[in-house]
């Protein structure tokens, strides 16, 4: 498969507002709907978070992500990735109330404290559609996420109980070593995999070329080349040429979609994320490879397969 690229779609997030986007899914038949547009482009995996269908802000109701995650295994074969970012205030516990009643194949991990600081959003705009989004991009610039070493270990506990693989989002040069602290207390499989993640926001990797060889070439170095994958997603108007710059290293997998940019190039709004999975898919063609599909990406990563899962 070294002509394949693992493409992943992450549909809606907790970043962007519903005043940045009208075409941001917010119902969970908008979310659904979303995933398998993307689907049908050449996305392999899509990333889930919910909304409250009636006011568009995030929210992590167990409820919700059931209602999305079974819409979308009756229409396709996704490989379904839930957060477990949840809310700034939610506790560890809370977090994977959703990913032990589902039981996904795979879901994110963020294994190391790091800041949010989408507070900047708020300044462009005078009016906003709803009354929580000004409040809510400004809850960051006093909130930390606050992953700890023991909540680490209550994170991989939980997800080598259950069989689901972690996608380790890494922020910064740091995070790297506690995905090694966690392979040496033997709670990952191997191979792990990694998602290098790039601002634009305040405490964020710089997204730059230099800034993605440097984390790759860290991860090479403190994990060992053989026992990583590796994906990369990168915000705003860096979408594209960081995912493509990745592509060209060689990752085995990029991310694109609604939650990083609500654009699909310069001053165009994104309709759908299948629009940035067409734009990536081409980037990839002109390269010489193709999309993955789900049952090879099952394979690529070492996945339990979709009649596994408790949705």
């Amino acid at each position: 498969m070294d002509n394949k690229l693992i493409i992943t779609a992450a549909i809606t997030g907790s970043v962007h507002i519903p005043t940045m986007s009208d075409y941001l899914p917010i119902t969970p038949d908008e979310i659904v709907d979303d995933a398998v547009k993307a689907w049908e482009a050449g996305a392999a995996i899509a990333h889930i978070h919910v909304r409250n269908p009636e006011d568009g802000m995030p929210v992590s109701s167990p409820d919700l992500f059931l209602e999305v995650h079974s819409k979308i295994k009756e229409r396709c074969d996704l490989v379904l990735l839930p957060t477990t970012g949840g809310g700034m205030n939610q506790t560890t516990e809370e977090k994977l109330i959703p990913i032990k009643q589902l039981e996904p194949e795979m879901c994110s991990f963020d294994p190391a404290p790091f800041n949010f600081g989408i507070f900047q959003i708020a300044s462009r705009f005078k009016e906003f559609k709803h009354k929580w989004e000004k409040e809510y991009l400004e809850l960051c610039k006093n909130v930390t996420f606050r992953p700890t070493f023991s909540d680490d270990l209550i994170y991989a506990k939980t997800f080598l109980e259950i069989d689901t693989k972690p996608e380790f989002e890494i922020y910064e040069l740091g995070h790297v070593s506690y995905v090694k602290w966690l392979m040496e207390e033997n709670l990952v499989k191997m191979p792990v995999h990694l998602q290098f993640v790039f601002g634009p926001m305040v405490g964020w990797m710089a997204p730059s070329v230099k800034h993605l060889v440097l984390i790759h070439d860290e991860a090479k170095e403190v994990l060992g080349e053989e026992n990583f994958t590796w994906s990369v997603a990168a915000g705003g108007k860096f979408q594209i040429p960081i995912t493509s710059t990745a592509i060209a290293m060689g990752a085995q997998n990029v991310r694109v979609g609604l939650e990083d940019s609500v654009y699909a190039g310069r001053g165009v709004m994104a309709k759908a994320s299948a629009d940035q999975v067409l734009m990536i898919k081409n980037v990839a063609k002109e390269m010489g490879l193709v999309p993955a599909t789900s049952e090879e990406t099952r394979q690529i990563l070492g996945l339990k397969g979709l009649d596994k899962v408790k949705f």
